[in-house]
């Protein structure tokens, strides 16, 4: 099968790895793969990936800001490559490339099966309502030439068809897979990455692994760091010095800025933690919630997305409303004053069954969704 994998970027990030995973796997079961991006932008860390085994391509028009210009280019330039080349499969992912790519391939009309992956929506209540109704507007036109959508969680799904987006019977829930081996075998890890971060045993932990950008949480998570607990932020962007300036005027010490950290890193880095904190506005599924429970790592997170789908409240972590610092800084500050509940989330983390959300089935359900396309 020759198939087809279209994003607009290919920085560090979960969308990224999940597309760049699931077209090596497919790669490995002897399809022929490609995948095709957009430019990264300056300050933005590429997603490092050993890509031997696909055939990468830059489409250099593919742009992530909105542009009339650049938007048409992309449209038309990508309508090219997919008459060119000639596909099985054209699956694309994220808002840009996801609209622009089915469009382009409905128009190309090559025969290929579309398909689309829903990491997460450009829509919500934190936008303007012309912003939301533009985007769920052209959402709708690319879902009614999709031959399948996969969604990374059930919300997604809900989220999507609720604001009417395609038939019921498009769309199909494929859990966005991590190498759940590498964070399983990081349990024991512990020690040794503390003595690295200068962290005491004795010492409690939270650990953020996330981008350094608005609404994606850092600054809600340090503002509500309680006094007898440090925090290790894993991630870099623009926030990053206004944070560390935050950080060093009421908080000296608390706070370990690690940066942007490889892939490879973060097992380590998570099992250094007494618990992870997420409190992004906006997701699909975040995948370091899994990973962390891998490890046994109990979750203290936002509701977004699919959160609730992986978080058990009060078994292996805690949930809050988006974009409540008030109920973040309440569950972080009770995690702190109580060692027997903090116990009891770790256990609860260490008996979560996660096997759906590894690598492996995550391709599995990729393939199971391109055969059953009529």
């Amino acid at each position: 099968m020759k198939i087809l994998h279209v994003i607009t970027r290919l920085i560090q990030g979960g969308a990224q790895e999940n597309t760049v995973y699931t077209a090596l796997g497919q790669a490995k079961l002897g399809h022929e793969v490609t995948l095709l991006h957009g430019p990264e932008l300056n300050g933005e860390s590429r997603f490092l990936a050993d890509l031997s085994g696909l055939k990468e391509e830059t489409l250099p028009s593919l742009k992530r800001a909105l542009s009339p210009y650049w938007d048409l280019k992309a449209y038309y330039d990508l309508k090219k490559y997919f008459r060119e080349y000639s596909f099985d499969i054209i699956h694309t992912h994220s808002s840009k490339a996801g609209i622009l790519g089915r469009l382009a391939a409905a128009d190309a009309q090559t025969g290929a099966k579309i398909v689309h992956t829903i990491h997460g929506l450009a829509f919500d209540e934190f936008q303007s309502a012309l912003k939301n109704k533009l985007y769920i507007a052209a959402e709708k036109k690319a879902a009614n030439v999709s031959d399948a959508i996969i969604t990374v969680c059930d919300a997604m799904r809900d989220q999507a068809l609720q604001a009417g987006i395609g038939r019921k019977e498009l769309y199909h829930t494929v859990r966005s897979g991590s190498d759940l081996s590498a964070f399983q075998n990081a349990k024991n890890l512990r020690s040794e990455s503390r003595q690295k971060l200068g962290v005491a045993p004795d010492e409690l932990l939270f650990v953020a692994v996330t981008r350094l950008f608005p609404q994606k949480g850092a600054p809600e998570i340090i503002r509500s760091l309680p006094k007898n607990a440090k925090l290790l932020l894993v991630g870099g962007g623009p926030l990053q010095e206004e944070l560390q300036a935050y950080a060093e005027k009421e908080l000296k010490g608390q706070v370990i800025f690690y940066g942007q950290a490889a892939p490879q890193d973060i097992p380590a880095l998570i099992s250094a933690g007494d618990a992870l904190v997420h409190a992004s506005w906006r997701e699909g599924l975040a995948r370091v919630l899994v990973q962390a429970l891998a490890e046994g790592i109990p979750v203290v997170s936002s509701r977004a997305g699919g959160a609730a789908e992986a978080v058990i409240d009060g078994v292996n972590g805690f949930l809050f409303p988006i974009g409540n610092e008030q109920a973040l800084k309440a569950l972080l500050e009770r995690v702190a004053s109580d060692p027997a509940l903090l116990s009891k989330l770790k256990e609860g983390a260490l008996n979560t069954d996660v096997s759906d959300y590894s690598i492996e089935s995550m391709v599995k359900g990729t393939m199971e969704v391109y055969k059953n396309i009529r």
